[in-house]
C-alpha cells in the first residue's frame, strides 16, 4: 500500500471521526492536538483495524500517538499487502 493510500483512508476515517482535516499533519498528537480522549482512541484503532484489514497489537497501540507515527506504522503493516 502506498503512502497515499494510506493518507487517504486515515483521512476518511478521521473526518467521519469529526476532525478537521486541516489539523492532519503528521505532529499532530491524538490526544493533545486532536483533542481525542482514550475511548476516542481506542475507536479510531478499532476503525484503523477495520479499515485496513489488520490486527494492531495492544502492545502496539501505545506506541501510536501522533499521525506520523500512525502512517509510519500503517506503511510497515501493509507492506506486503498484494
Amino acid at each position: 500500500m502506498t503512502l497515499q493510500q494510506i493518507n487517504n483512508r486515515l483521512q476518511d476515517i478521521l473526518a467521519n471521526m469529526g476532525i478537521s482535516l486541516a489539523s492532519l499533519t503528521d505532529q499532530a498528537h491524538l490526544t493533545r492536538d486532536l483533542g481525542l480522549d482514550s475511548l476516542d482512541v481506542t475507536d479510531l484503532l478499532v476503525r484503523i483495524e477495520h479499515k485496513f484489514s489488520i490486527r494492531i497489537p495492544d502492545d502496539d497501540w501505545w506506541k501510536l500517538q501522533t499521525i506520523g507515527q500512525l502512517k509510519n506504522y500503517l506503511l510497515n503493516e501493509t507492506a506486503f499487502d498484494g
